[in-house]
């Protein structure tokens, strides 16, 4: 407050420390202005505060917002001239009401009588929510209700770009946007229906009933404690903090006042996004639309988001994560405290992001149909077709890639790995780099590179990375400079920051390997997890990548239809490719490709004709 006070020129009703030319399309300078009039008001109105009823802040704020009106100020982006200016215009209107000049509140209800509801998805919720607080701040009944009814048109589950069957998020087409649009989807949505409830603009309950499943089946899978991984916000994991910016407690409240039959429910929800340790959640969840698998234990959490010609790859727009164009395809993440990758990405290697296999001559991926997402309760794989092409869209790198997760464990199997060149890398992971790293024999304290010797593994922050006996690790150990600014123009001109950043990652360009990552809690542990870990790889080539972590629970991915695979006594095919998990008799299986509708399970000589459930997987029991 001290240094907005100090900074105003009350003459001219600007900010000395604003760009008032400036033209970015995200961080603009007069977006910020706006900000400060609204922290100003809310400083005016609030009873507690020691600015409360402050005539020189009430000459501050007529001041800036007659300056923002008179100038005219246009974006060349929709967004804030539609969506955040106006937001903010009402809330200064709602926080100081007749105390504003007369000529600046008929300004204010003037800009925002120009927002119309003309989108989808969350951009719909964002202009809706203006129109009904312009609506009834200015008393227009039918504009209020029109503004509800859209928006209680847009909260639904499968809709193209918004809430989707799984309670995965779609934004800007098939993208997961999870906690950046559908985080406002979720908190507008449950603000407005808090607000209106009792009156004859309230929310029915299925609607609140829909925004409640969205956060416990959806957003809860998505994160540990507050804080989550970088696939689920898309473009946004170039702004900083975004990674803890999912679900606000706030936001619980609401629905927790609205629904209180669901209580128990809520009340577990806040416990977890108190703290990491707080899981409310515990097993394997699979979300087929937005390609992602999720598997939460006490001890850790694992991601691992994959894409196919059925979704987007992520955007890099308006100066936003201008180093991302390999995001998403194929991506393994690890949480323990939450802190492993936040506010990391703007020291990241972004041709290594954890999970990715890459290629020097890479351009862009690959997008095919046969990748996706399969799970049961406590078991998951996630796979890839995976290939690149260089920049004349010559495919340079191909691959077959599966992660599974099953208790404490993420195995990870490559095969048929095929390469143009030889210095392939695929990064193990690529998180924060905390204290020691231990290894079978040695600590590791320097910043450089190191090569593990054969059948050694690697112990830091608390998990243990290892291979299988044929593949060495390699580690980058980093203490890097960066900015910012390198991969979001909204924070262009900042100085360089220095973090620390550890890389576990495998050189090998042909063939098959595979890689797991497990919590251990000391270097002893460390090493009895890599004598034994509990799976064995059945098999990985380019048949199949089948792996076992008992007699009765295996699970794999069949690439080659006339593959026989031995599930107990019987033998199993299946008619088109496939995925499938066998756990204690039970066989959940399916194609997740959008061709493949319907397929044939020959269980020994019976033939079994299903029609495929793409979201949860066909399940059939095998008889003893």
């Amino acid at each position: 407050m001290d240094n907005y006070i100090k900074n105003f020129n009350l003459q001219e009703g600007a900010w000395s420390d604003l760009n008032y030319q400036d033209k970015d399309k995200t961080g603009w300078d007069v977006t910020t202005h706006l900000y400060r009039c609204r922290y100003l008001s809310y400083a005016y109105a609030n009873p507690s505060s020691g600015y409360h009823n402050s005539p020189k802040i009430l000459a501050i704020l007529n001041s800036a917002l007659d300056h923002f009106l008179s100038i005219g100020y246009k974006n060349r982006n929709w967004f804030p001239m539609e969506v955040s200016i106006p937001s903010v215009l009402l809330d200064v209107e709602i926080l100081l009401g007749d105390e504003l000049s007369a000529s600046n509140k008929q300004r204010m209800n003037e800009f925002c009588s120009h927002v119309k509801i003309y989108k989808s998805g969350a951009n719909l919720i964002y202009l809706g929510n203006n129109v009904l607080h312009y609506a009834l701040l200015t008393g227009n009944e039918a504009l209020a209700e029109e503004a509800v009814t859209k928006m209680l048109g847009e909260i639904t589950r499968g809709s193209a770009t918004a809430i989707q069957d799984d309670y995965s998020f779609y934004h800007h087409k098939e993208r997961l946007q999870q906690f950046s649009y559908g985080g406002a989807f979720l908190q507008i949505s449950s603000q407005l229906a808090w607000e209106l409830s009792d009156s004859k603009y309230a929310f029915p309950a299925d609607k609140v009933d829909i925004l409640r499943q969205f956060m416990l089946q959806g957003m809860r899978w998505m994160v540990r404690g507050k804080y989550t991984v970088p696939p689920t916000i898309d473009r946004a994991a170039s702004r900083k903090e975004s990674l803890s910016s999912t679900i606000s407690i706030e936001t619980v409240e609401f629905l927790e006042d609205l629904d209180p039959a669901n209580k128990a429910a809520y009340q577990q929800m806040k416990e977890q996004l108190s703290s990491p340790k707080a899981m409310s959640v515990i097993g394997t969840r699979a979300f087929y639309k937005g390609e992602i698998l999720t598997h939460h234990t006490r001890e850790f959490s694992t991601f691992v988001k994959v894409i196919s010609d059925r979704t987007q790859p992520v955007e890099s727009i308006n100066g936003e994560n201008t180093q991302g164009k390999f995001s998403s395809f194929g991506n393994n993440f690890f949480l323990k405290n939450g802190k492993e990758y936040y506010d990391l990405m703007a020291f990241w290697n972004w041709n290594l992001q954890p999970g990715f296999t890459y290629s020097p001559s890479a351009n862009a991926i690959i997008r095919k149909p046969f990748s996706g997402v399969l799970a049961t309760e406590e078991l998951g794989l996630a796979s890839m077709d995976y290939a690149l092409e260089d920049a004349s869209h010559k495919p340079v790198l191909k691959a077959k890639k599966t992660w599974f997760t099953h208790g404490d464990i993420m195995v990870a199997l490559v095969s048929d790995l095929q390469s143009s060149t030889k210095e392939v890398k695929t990064a193990m992971d690529q998180s924060r780099w905390a204290g020691w790293v231990q290894t079978n024999g040695k600590n590791l304290s320097s910043a450089q590179g190191y090569t593990m010797d054969q059948g050694e593994f690697v112990f830091h922050n608390g998990l243990v990375y290892g291979t299988g006996p044929s593949s060495l690790i390699s580690l980058d150990l980093i203490d890097k400079k960066a900015s910012w600014g390198d991969i979001n123009i909204k924070y262009k001109g900042e100085k360089p920051l220095m973090d620390k950043v550890f890389l576990p990652y495998i050189k090998q360009s042909e063939g098959d390997f595979y890689y797991y990552i497990a919590p251990a809690r000391n270097l002893g542990e460390a090493k009895a997890i890599h004598s034994s870990a509990g799976f064995e790889v059945n098999m990985n080539n380019e048949k199949a990548q089948i792996i076992q972590f008992s007699e009765d629970i295996i699970a794999g991915v069949i690439w080659d239809s006339s593959y026989k695979v031995m599930l107990g006594k019987h033998s199993v095919t299946f008619s088109h490719p496939s995925y499938f998990i066998y756990n204690n008799g039970d066989l959940t299986f399916t194609n997740p490709s959008s061709e493949v509708l319907e397929m044939e399970l020959t269980i020994d000589d019976k033939r079994i004709k299903v029609v495929l459930d793409k979201l949860n997987g066909n399940t059939r029991r095998i008889p003893e």
